[in-house]
């Protein structure tokens, strides 16, 4: 993707922020056609809104390729959104992992081995889904790529004691809004969430600098999306692994 090109729609989606105008779509003669140019539209938006303080990842299937993008805002639950700032109110719930060293950029890539010992914690968290997008659901995939995954924001809990013994993939979890149940734990759809912190780390050694000491990273959701709205109460119950709440005060 040419600089013009990518250098537009960046600054398409980088207006939809600062407006909080919907973009109907990204303009046919800049909108990304394959990873690579979402990837390169991701980049320069960084450079305006970065650094970032953590990133996303996910898959459709244990074996696809894993799609990611930087995160912003990371905060630690309790948390409070205004509403007036939401415009989907998505949630979701996942797995979150701390790195403890930095995984700068080199030829060899990162085995599975080198990044699990430097993960320092695990946490449950909610990704709070948002879009710089009208109808999210009618973008097509690589422009919501570009759109760094349709993240908005990350609500962590605290760090899991013993996180090694626990089931990641399909750990148990109930999220409730206003205290009715919207949601149950279906399995992380990417699989093993240390094969998604994998493909991450050797996707930032070779594209964004590594991954740095202290970053955070989520890997995928585990219960789907479901919405929430203007003065709800968002509670995500791991069990053993911990609560998670938020909410969307008017």
């Amino acid at each position: 993707m040419n600089d013009d090109r990518a250098g537009r729609a960046a600054a398409l989606l980088l207006e939809a922020r600062r407006s909080g105008n919907g973009l109907a779509e990204l303009p046919a003669e800049c909108r990304p056609r394959s990873a690579a140019e979402a990837y390169a539209i991701q980049d320069l938006v960084a450079e305006r809104l970065g650094p970032a303080r953590g990133w996303k990842t996910g898959a459709p299937s244990p074996e696809a390729e894993p799609a990611y993008a930087p995160i912003f805002t990371i905060v630690e639950g309790p948390s409070r959104f205004p509403a007036s700032a939401q415009r989907l109110f998505g949630i979701e719930a996942e797995l979150a992992f701390r790195i403890g060293q930095d995984l700068p950029p080199r030829a060899k890539p990162y085995e599975r081995e080198e990044v699990v010992a430097v993960i320092a914690s695990m946490h449950p968290a909610v990704e709070l889904v948002d879009s710089r997008f009208a109808d999210w659901q009618r973008v097509d995939a690589f422009s919501k790529l570009a759109d760094n995954q349709s993240n908005g924001a990350l609500v962590l809990g605290a760090a899991i004691a013993g996180w090694q013994e626990f089931d990641r993939v399909r750990p148990p979890i109930a999220v409730t809004i206003d205290g009715a149940l919207a949601a149950r734990s279906t399995g992380n759809s990417g699989g093993d969430p240390l094969r998604l912190l994998t493909a991450l780390a050797n996707h930032c050694a070779q594209r964004t600098g590594g991954l740095a000491e202290g970053c955070i990273v989520t890997t995928g959701s585990i219960t789907g999306v479901v919405f929430a709205g203007p003065g709800a109460d968002v509670v995500a119950d791991f069990g053993p692994l911990g609560t998670v709440r938020l909410s969307f005060p008017s």
